[in-house]
């Protein structure tokens, strides 16, 4: 984005009331999701904006709260989200006709747009930006500059574990609704069609959302590419900040071999240990690796069944000393490209990234240089032989690696992003008129040719 186009001062001096929907409450245990959010929170407070996070389901506190010891000038407002017939409506009118996901039908509800409506005028909002796909329309509803962060593109998702998800858990959301598990019941017996058609109407949907909002983000540069090439506008990476710690332990004083970062709430993440702990240890035992432990960390493991070499070590408050009690992470295959928060998380505090050559993708991590990458079992047989051997040359890759993180995902990269992006939404035009009000006539422009097509069919 050139700094030609961009308004400078008068931005970049002015206190903006920034309001963010989320899927979720930010606060509390961390994921990846959240850490993307967090950067986005933090980055603007840092630039002097206040920020408001709506979150829907379960968090901390009804309505509106104070700022935390911890983040200043960041308020919390909890939403409600459908109630059931509301969402059996929106599956009917939505969903079987094409015109919305299941994805949105669970976080359209008519109580949150109202409540969101009268804060926006109450508090006198200066821009909206909206959490992921599933709660863009209410981007579009409040009439304001509006940006679009999409995360990954769920379209392509879909498309590729149509065949493979035996449910539809953490794949429509993070709320724990009646009203999903009803659903998840109904579309079970036909779950492939229904990701298929899921894949087929968020895909449109994210190029309407990249055609209308203000700005659209997405974490990964590729997808970013993509999605600019199918809608014709260009789409910018959201920023991602991570600070490391003080001080790193040596590589060979490490205790632990092998760790792998995830809780099992996210679906995946569960796939992936099931698959190394089903599949890939038995082939790494035809390579006398039949002794290796696999460290989980971000879940306890209650109600799972797994072998003795899958070890639970629970939520880890302090992650970054804990990531150093191990040598080497685990990256598994994954369902496409994207920002792995748990690699930079390893990177800052050198452990040894070992991951699926499909888990780097669009990363801009290189193979050999600051990252071992693996396509079989007897690849990282070989991987976890260096491991386990205290290879010399392994650290000069995780010095590299560091640096990477360093370089790609420090505080001042996320706050000069976000400055641009703000910047790039109130350019004034030639008349005078400033951004929400060119916003508004835009969109009330594009709502009379809705109704005149549709008076005119």
């Amino acid at each position: 984005m050139s700094n030609d186009n961009l308004i400078g001062d008068s931005v970049r001096h002015r206190k903006l009331t920034v309001l963010l929907i989320a899927t979720r409450d930010l606060r509390g245990r961390m994921t990846g999701r959240k850490a993307v959010l967090q950067t986005t929170v933090n980055s603007l407070v840092k630039l002097g904006h206040h920020v408001v996070v709506a979150y829907f389901g379960a968090g901390a506190d009804d309505g509106v709260v104070g700022p935390s010891a911890d983040q200043n000038h960041v308020r919390y407002l909890k939403v409600h989200g459908p109630h059931l017939w509301e969402v059996l409506v929106q599956l009917v009118s939505g969903f079987l006709v094409g015109r919305r996901s299941l994805n949105e039908c669970l976080y359209t509800s008519r109580r949150a747009r109202a409540a969101l409506a009268r804060f926006v005028h109450a508090e006198k909002v200066d821009v909206v930006v909206t959490d992921m796909v599933r709660t863009a329309s209410y981007g579009e509803l409040l009439g304001l500059p509006w940006i679009s962060d999409l995360d990954d593109l769920l379209s392509l998702r879909y498309k590729r574990i149509a065949k493979e998800r035996r449910g539809l858990d953490g794949l429509l959301g993070y709320h724990k609704t009646r009203g999903l598990q009803i659903l998840a019941g109904l579309v079970r017996p036909v779950l492939e069609t229904v990701l298929r058609r899921e894949s087929a109407i968020i895909a449109r949907r994210e190029i309407a959302v990249a055609q209308r909002a203000d700005l659209t983000l997405a974490v990964s540069a590729v997808e970013a590419t993509i999605l600019g090439s199918l809608s014709s506008r260009p789409v910018f990476t959201t920023p991602i900040s991570m600070t490391g710690p003080r001080q790193i332990a040596p590589f060979k004083d490490r205790p632990r071999e092998l760790v792998f970062l995830g809780a099992f709430s996210y679906q995946p993440n569960r796939d992936a240990v099931r698959t190394f702990d089903e599949r890939i240890l038995r082939q790494l035992g035809r390579f006398g690796l039949d002794d290796i432990c696999l460290h989980v960390v971000g879940e306890d493991g209650t109600g799972y069944d797994f072998s003795s070499n899958i070890r639970f070590m629970g939520y880890a408050k302090e992650l970054n000393a804990e990531l150093q009690k191990y040598k080497a992470m685990l990256v598994p295959e994954v369902l496409q490209g994207g920002i792995k928060t748990k690699v930079v998380h390893a990177a800052l505090n050198k452990v040894i990234v070992l991951a699926h050559d499909t888990a780097v993708a669009g990363m801009g991590m290189e193979p050999g240089v600051n990252v071992l990458t693996w396509r079989s079992p007897e690849d990282l047989a070989v991987l976890l032989r260096r491991v386990r051997g205290n290879d010399p040359g392994l650290a000069v890759i995780a010095d590299n690696a560091l640096d990477w993180a360093v370089t790609n995902f420090g505080e001042q990269r996320a706050e000069a992003k976000w400055k641009d992006y703000l910047s790039s939404l109130f350019r004034e035009s030639d008349d005078g008129v400033g951004a929400k009000d060119e916003v508004r006539a835009r969109r009330r422009t594009s709502r009379s040719r809705k109704k005149t097509a549709t008076i005119s069919r």
